[in-house]
Formats: structure tokens, C-alpha cells, sequence
């Protein structure tokens, strides 16, 4: 009888267990799938704050209304602490500050990769559920040129459409017909020779290029090649460049009174000081809310473009959101991706900041700046008459390299060199500079 009692409880056992493995019962660890669910959507919910490294930053306002208020409606238990740039991202990891997210311009990312905070978050996006396919190609593939094996570090957040803006007050004081799409830089140059002049004692300026980069940008032009770690300006592409500066600056008066207003300048002063006729740099529409108000009569036109690529603005050039490496809350991280990239918030910041949308939605191009009052009437659809050219990987040198590029091209446009002895120049103090680096 004992014995019989002992294989019914034999019996029982295996039968009881059988049923735990049917039915969900005690997996490794002894937590049931049931028990671990739970927990794992408890944790997804505990309060976490990270941080972004605000590399393209934006007002207040404008993190409001993008990031803070959505998050707070999608993801309450989530907080994103804003973290300015300062004297760069090197110097904020140097000093202990640990970041989750970034928002950068894809020129930038080197810097990044300098300080270990880039790997690949393809499972983390598959594991988010996000469809990379809404995103334009084009700016996947120049992401993607980043890495050895096609990772991909982080999603577009916004991207950039130049277009050519113009002040009608100038044009009106001195009887010159107004810029219309489809110019050439030849066609801008002589333009500007008709405005370029002094007044009544002002200095009207008739064409402001922005920076040398800028003009290099629709020819696929980077300083230093970003695979080798080469510079890359002693070639015709870059004379090409620096003699359409010349040309420009070539005319008498047309040189800004501040070098420094040689690189990047003229935005502010077409936006502040009325006296720059026309301005051919990226989308500032957002910018221009504070001069509308001040009376500046601007509108815009189609970027000019190189004879023989015709409709090129520039290069792939977008800001970058990603998840860093170093994060302890990556799954948290990747939502906040998740969110900056999603049609709701695309649509809040083509139609209100407003910024180009990476995405292929069409309808986000149509809503550009559709409840921006003082953009009514503006000539908006220049800055998609032009497409971007491919950007080849820009290197983890590239502001170095800029900065030492940037020197040079004041010296060639004041008369202080000859273009052949300031490319060969930047060259050899480039590739001297990475050299340096390199042993550091």
C-alpha cells in the first residue's frame, strides 16, 4: 500500500509539472513569462531622466512644444534633460557628463565617435518597431556612409533646403528687377553687381555666400577625405569654389567691412543690418520672425546652382538623433527617437517651427510653414525646386580641418594669397593638424 501511495504521488508530480510547462508555470530563474511581463512593463514605466547633448539646439519654446510637451503626453515617466553645447561635446565627456541622446548635424558625428558615444541602433529601432522606410533614402545612405559595415547611429531629425533669399528694399531702391528660381551663380554674380554699391552713405552688399563650405557642398566636397583622414582641397573642384568666391567678391564693395563676416556673417547681418541684397544659405525661414517684425522685406528664390547640375541646392545635410552607446537607459532613449521622428512631431515642426522633414510623406513638405504668419506669400516652394547631391562621410577631423580651410579662404579672398598657394597651404596645415592629433 505504501508503495502504491508512492507512485501515485510520483504520478501526480509529473502530471502537475507537465501542466506548469503547458500552462506557463516556472521558467529559468523561477519567475513564470507572466511574472516576467509584468515586470518588464513595470520597469518600462519607473521615472527616468536622461540626457541629450544638444549639438543643433533650439529654444525653449521650440523643445516645448517638440519634444517636452509630446513626451510628457506619449511617455510620462520619461524626462529629457537639455544639455547645451558649450565648448563642445569632447570637453562635456571630459569633464563626467554622461549623455543618452544626441542631436547633431550629420558633419558632425566624428566628434562623437571621438568620445565613444556612436554603435549601431538598428535592433534597437527593430526593437521599437520603427519603419526606417519613411525616412528619404538619401539620408539613410549618408548616414549609413558613417560606419565600415553600413550601421546606422542615429535616424534624421530634420534636414535643410537652401534657397536664395533677398532683400525687395534694396532691389526697389535701385530699380533692379528681383532674383527668380532657376539662376545660375553666374546669373546671381551679375545680379549682385546691380545692387552692390554705397547710398546715402550705406554699404549695400549684393550677394553674401554664407562660407566656403557652403558653396562646396552641391559638388559632394568634403575637406578631408573621411575614410583616409586626408585633406582633399588641392584640386580643381576647390578652385572651382574658391574663384566662384572671387568672383563674388570681385566686386568692388561686395567685401563685408568685418573679415570674420567672410565665414557665416551674413546671416546676421541680412536679418539685422537690412544692407545685404541677397543671401544664398540654408533654410532660415525659422529664423525670420524677428526681422519680419523689424521690416525687412524679404522673400526667397531657388538656390543657384553649378552650370551643368542643374537644381542642386547642396549636400545631404540633416540633424542626427541617436541613442548613445554609453546610456544606461537605451530603451528609453530610443522612445524619445521614436517620438522626434514620428509624423505627429514632423508635422508640429514643418508647420510651426518650421524645418524640412526628412520623411517621405508629402504632405509635411505641404504643411511647411503653414501657421507661420509672417511667412504668408513668401515664395516657399524655392526651397524644393532643388535637390541635395549625396555627401560623401565627412571625417572625425572636419571641424579641425575647417577651421584651418576657413583661414585660408579669408587670406585667397582678401588678396592675401593666390589660390593655388592657399589650397596648397590649407592643405599641408591640415594634414599636419590630423598628424598631430593622431600621436596625441
Amino acid at each position: 500500500m505504501r508503495k502504491l501511495n508512492v507512485l501515485l504521488l510520483a504520478q501526480l508530480v509529473g502530471i502537475s509539472a507537465l501542466l506548469g510547462c503547458s500552462q506557463g508555470g516556472p521558467v529559468e530563474g523561477g519567475k513564470s513569462p507572466a511574472a516576467s511581463d509584468g515586470a518588464a512593463a513595470k520597469a518600462n514605466t519607473e521615472p527616468v531622466t536622461l540626457n541629450l547633448f544638444a549639438g543643433q539646439d533650439m529654444s525653449d519654446d521650440l523643445w516645448k512644444l517638440l519634444l517636452h510637451d509630446p513626451l510628457k503626453k506619449k511617455y510620462p515617466h520619461i524626462t529629457v534633460n537639455i544639455v547645451k553645447k558649450g565648448k563642445g561635446i569632447q570637453d562635456l565627456v571630459a569633464n563626467g557628463t554622461s549623455f543618452d541622446l544626441y542631436l547633431e548635424f550629420q558633419g558632425y558625428l566624428g566628434n562623437l565617435i571621438q568620445v565613444g558615444l556612436l554603435e549601431d541602433i538598428t535592433p534597437l529601432a527593430k526593437q521599437e518597431k520603427l519603419d526606417l522606410a519613411r525616412f528619404d533614402p538619401i539620408f539613410m545612405e549618408a548616414l549609413k556612409a558613417y560606419s565600415d559595415k553600413g550601421e546606422l547611429y542615429g535616424l534624421p531629425f530634420y534636414r535643410q533646403a537652401n534657397a536664395l533669399y533677398y532683400n525687395k528694399d534694396v532691389f526697389d531702391k535701385f530699380g533692379v528687377a528681383y532674383p527668380k528660381d532657376g539662376m545660375t551663380w553666374e546669373d546671381a554674380v551679375d545680379l549682385a553687381r546691380k545692387v552692390t554699391r554705397t547710398d546715402g552713405g550705406t554699404s549695400y552688399y549684393g550677394l553674401d555666400p554664407e562660407h566656403a563650405t557652403r558653396l562646396a557642398f552641391p559638388l559632394s566636397l568634403v575637406i578631408v577625405n573621411g575614410k583616409t583622414n586626408k585633406a582633399e582641397v588641392n584640386n580643381e573642384q576647390w578652385q572651382k569654389v574658391f574663384q566662384l568666391a572671387k568672383d563674388m567678391y570681385s566686386i568692388p564693395g561686395n567685401i563685408p567691412k568685418k573679415t570674420t563676416d567672410l565665414n557665416g556673417g551674413g546671416i546676421v547681418r541680412f536679418m539685422k543690418e537690412r544692407n545685404i541684397a541677397m543671401l544664398a544659405t540654408v533654410n532660415i525661414v525659422d529664423r525670420l520672425q524677428e526681422a519680419s517684425v523689424n521690416g525687412v522685406n524679404w522673400d526667397m528664390v531657388q538656390y543657384p546652382s553649378y552650370k551643368g547640375s542643374p537644381n542642386v541646392y547642396g549636400m545631404t545635410d540633416f540633424a542626427v538623433i541617436g541613442a548613445t552607446k554609453t546610456s544606461k537607459h537605451k530603451e528609453a532613449a530610443m522612445k524619445v527617437v521614436e517620438l522626434l521622428t514620428s509624423d505627429e512631431v514632423q508635422m508640429l515642426a514643418a508647420k510651426k517651427r518650421p524645418v524640412v522633414s526628412p520623411l517621405l510623406n508629402p504632405e509635411l513638405q505641404k504643411q511647411f510653414a503653414a501657421e507661420v504668419d509672417y511667412a504668408k506669400g513668401k515664395n516657399i516652394p524655392a526651397l524644393f525646386k532643388s535637390k541635395p547631391a549625396l555627401a560623401p562621410r565627412f571625417s572625425d577631423y572636419y571641424t579641425t580641418a575647417r577651421t584651418i580651410l576657413d583661414k585660408n579662404y579669408d587670406d585667397f579672398v582678401l588678396g592675401k594669397k593666390d589660390m593655388n598657394t592657399a589650397l596648397r597651404t590649407a592643405e599641408e596645415e591640415i594634414n599636419k593638424k590630423i598628424s598631430e592629433l593622431d600621436k596625441k
